[in-house]
């Protein structure tokens, strides 16, 4: 399926579809961190869509980014929290790709609901 849609381009989708807070079983490194991404605006729901808003996760990548506020969701991928200082996880875009593709689902075939969520990361 994301080898028909976007070849030798990975990094160029993400499964967010709806914008979605990180769920409670996601941890994060300190409360600094924790506070950031608990976005809280009156205005708007998405983080990308908000000024105010500045790091974002995305849970079923399980990678943390710096967002660019350009009109879209895109965001510059950090490995270390801009609190405390500590490494953060590796992505895992490529894992997730390797296991979608795996699935040889048809082109325009969503994967199966976990592969939108960290869920196909804790249950393997």
């Amino acid at each position: 399926m994301s080898k028909a849609l976007y070849p030798d381009r990975r990094v160029l989708w993400m499964p967010i579809g709806d914008w979605k807070p990180p769920s409670k079983s996601a941890v994060h490194c300190c409360a600094a961190m924790v506070k950031a991404l608990e976005f809280d605006c009156d205005q708007h729901i998405d983080p990308f869509e908000c000024a105010d808003s500045l790091i974002v996760y995305n849970e079923a990548m399980d990678e943390y980014g710096l967002i660019i506020h350009d009109g879209s969701a895109s965001y510059l991928l950090i490995d270390h929290c801009p609190w405390c200082g500590t490494g953060l996880p590796e992505s895992a875009r490529d894992r997730w790709f390797d296991e979608v593709d795996a699935l040889d689902l048809a082109e325009a075939a969503d994967p199966p609901a976990k592969y939108f969520s960290g869920e196909w990361r804790r249950r393997g």
